[in-house]
């Protein structure tokens, strides 16, 4: 068997953040705040609120339109992109990140435009149930319906069909995750490809490696991770592979994956040992990292020149999955 493809990008900082990189995490940091994981939820959500990505991609020439779809018993907001291109177009069915419990489709819409228009597909963002108030499984039956619903009515909104992906970053790329490996016995409804984005793989064991290095101090922590999977799984075991997918079997059949993966991270080692273990399943994956910036790099894609990069890079692969037969 071939190794494992993993492509790193960027200079050597010695495993620690970048001068640019840093400058934008401390430009972040709010000493005045209580940490996150010391307040309750709602106060949580208003004091570290995230406009999620500072890059910004003009509207001209793609349309952008929200409707209800149904989904487990009541109706789902999706908000679609429609870039300037003839139809039946790709389909990417995005997730945003956020723990699970914070961020939007209104914090990751810049993202989403993004893709919109360098892949040349449309962009269906999954307005997904959060936690405390909708703990696992609501909101990843959320995702799943709304993935779903894009295979069975692509015509409606002129997609393809044949050409769906699923991606998400952080708690996002945990959503997609877990829907491929649901998806991954579906002989009808074939996933082109999931792109995880430094995904959450493994809510259960937050210790050793790059959890201990970079637990403090590179923007997103270890306390926080450890108290909005607790929020997310209350009402299950974080041991559970649709919580925590690198604990699972891995089936033959999943969908080919892409990881992009950011150096200073406490998910760092999770995310390559779940595409280690995609990989040696025999499901086709590529691991993208980029070193010196931290988790979230690429919602900094307006400032660090490596997010937009990461960006690029992703677009670049999903129009690859796009455009073979």
């Amino acid at each position: 068997m071939t190794p494992l493809a993993v492509h790193t990008f960027g200079g050597t900082f010695g495993g620690e953040l970048s001068p640019e990189a840093l400058a934008v995490v401390r430009a972040t940091d709010n000493p005045a705040a209580p940490p996150a994981e010391q307040t309750d939820i709602r106060a949580a959500r208003e004091t570290h609120a995230l406009a999620a990505y500072d890059l910004a991609v003009p509207l001209e020439g793609m349309r952008i339109a929200e409707r209800l779809i149904p989904a487990n018993g009541k109706e789902l907001r999706v908000r679609i992109y429609t870039p300037a291109a003839p139809s039946p177009l790709p389909v990417l069915v995005f997730a945003h990140g956020g723990c699970w419990t914070f961020c939007s489709i209104d914090s990751h819409d810049q993202l989403c435009r993004f893709y919109a228009r360098a892949v040349g597909c449309l962009v269906v963002s999954v307005d997904y149930a959060l936690a405390p108030e909708s703990p696992y499984p609501h909101g990843l039956d959320d995702f799943h319906a709304a993935v779903l619903w894009c295979f069975d009515h692509a015509d409606e909104i002129g997609g393809d069909p044949t050409k769906i992906a699923v991606a998400g970053d952080s708690a996002g790329g945990n959503l997609s995750a877990a829907v491929a490996r649901r998806m991954a016995s579906d002989t009808t409804r074939r996933l082109r490809l999931q792109l995880l984005i430094y995904p959450i793989c493994d809510a259960a064991n937050l210790s050793g490696g790059s959890m201990d290095r970079y637990a403090k101090g590179y923007f997103f922590t270890r306390d926080i991770l450890a108290w909005t999977a607790s929020l997310y799984s209350k009402n299950d075991d974080a041991v559970n592979p649709e919580i925590s997918p690198l604990l699972g079997n891995v089936p033959a059949t999943l969908a080919p994956a892409c990881f992009l993966i950011a150096e200073c991270d406490i998910l760092k080692d999770q995310g390559l040992a779940y595409a280690e273990k995609l990989h040696d399943a025999g499901v086709p994956v590529e691991a993208l990292v980029y070193r010196g910036v931290p988790h979230a790099f690429i919602a900094m894609a307006g400032t660090l020149e490596s997010g937009l990069a990461a960006l690029n890079d992703s677009a670049e692969r999903l129009r690859k999955v796009f455009q073979s037969p």
